[in-house]
């Protein structure tokens, strides 16, 4: 948690959520506020800014990435729907949420954030036959549309895909995915589900281990 405090975060003061600020104030030595865009846009320039916290605006977030295509993006919004994870996938980098509220949510956000810029990784990863997965909103579309998974099998499949570099033992999937009470077959139906609604070599069993995902 300690690297947090060194995140320059720009924050909407439109948003007026004092308990909010004030928890984000005491993850991080650098929050800007600002009133508008053009303080953001002042801001952005002058400063090196990691992470924008904004009201859904797909036009001031066009403009953000114009002036910096690294900046993580927390943007509130209302409802979230289809267009939003479309527009989600040309941003880049870009969380939606509804709400300021979840404190514990914030902090996976924070610490989402400071990882992928240490590692200058996207959020945005393209698989084959033409999938696409947004780790950050956990949604995965085919050819602009959302391939609708089950709460398990998105769960399942964004641990592989968090994991992307090694093989998933059965221990590490059952405590991940079914709090340490899983069954073999179970594993074995979530896979065979998963790959009928994406392809078949979209994820590897690994003999005598468990399961990896190929990328």
């Amino acid at each position: 948690m300690k690297k947090l405090k060194y995140l320059n975060i720009c924050y909407d003061l439109k948003e007026n959520n004092e308990e909010f600020y004030n928890y984000l104030s005491s993850y991080t030595n650098n929050l800007f506020k600002y009133n508008n865009q053009d303080e953001l846009v002042e801001l952005i320039n002058t400063k090196e800014i990691h992470l924008v916290v904004t009201k859904y605006n797909f036009e001031i977030l066009k403009e953000i990435r114009l002036l910096n295509n690294q900046i993580q993006i927390v943007a509130l919004l209302d409802e979230l729907n289809h267009t939003h994870l479309l527009e989600g996938l040309e941003i880049e980098f870009i969380k939606f949420i509804k709400s300021l509220n979840c404190a514990n949510e914030l902090i996976d956000i924070l610490v989402h954030c400071q990882e992928n810029i240490d590692s200058r990784k996207s959020n945005i990863i393209t698989l084959n036959n033409d999938f696409i997965y947004d780790s950050y909103n956990k949604t995965l579309f085919k050819n602009a549309q959302i391939v609708p998974l089950t709460k398990k099998e998105l769960l399942f499949l964004h641990f592989l895909i968090k994991n992307s570099t090694k093989a998933l033992n059965y221990d590490e999937i059952s405590k991940e995915i079914w709090n340490n009470e899983m069954s073999h077959d179970a594993l074995r139906s979530l896979v065979k589900e998963i790959r009928k609604k994406t392809y078949k070599k979209l994820i590897k069993n690994v003999s005598g281990i468990g399961y990896r995902v190929d990328l």
